[in-house]
């Protein structure tokens, strides 16, 4: 028995692959806009929570130097002993935290690009 071949058997395989291709290269742009997407909406939100947080913070340490500076009879001192605490904090941060700090930042970076949902 002979096999039969079809004349357009090397166009149709052609026109497979490049139609398998191209819903390929789709699908990989269609994750990556996902992807970025969900990067973008953490990086807004996460800086919006840091503005209001840093409001907030300004709020409230300027409530605590006038605080300060009226129970000491001087605003100088009450800002001064604010701006102190403020120092150490940074300190603490900048020699205590800073590693932990960027390592907890590029893991959570590392989860929402490789999220899958």
């Amino acid at each position: 028995m002979k096999e039969e071949t079809n004349p357009n058997y090397f166009q149709d395989i052609k026109s497979t692959i490049k139609q398998y291709l191209q819903q390929r290269f789709l699908l990989f742009r269609l994750e990556a806009t996902e992807k970025i997407s969900k990067i973008a909406a953490a990086i807004i939100t996460t800086t919006l929570l840091v503005l209001i947080g840093l409001f907030l913070l300004i709020f409230l340490s300027i409530t605590a130097g006038v605080w300060l500076g009226e129970i000491l009879g001087s605003n100088a001192a009450g800002f001064g002993i604010v701006t102190l605490f403020y120092l150490l904090v940074f300190l603490f941060v900048m020699f205590g935290l800073k590693k932990m700090l960027q390592n907890t930042f590029i893991n959570k970076l590392i989860q929402l690009f490789h999220k899958k949902d």
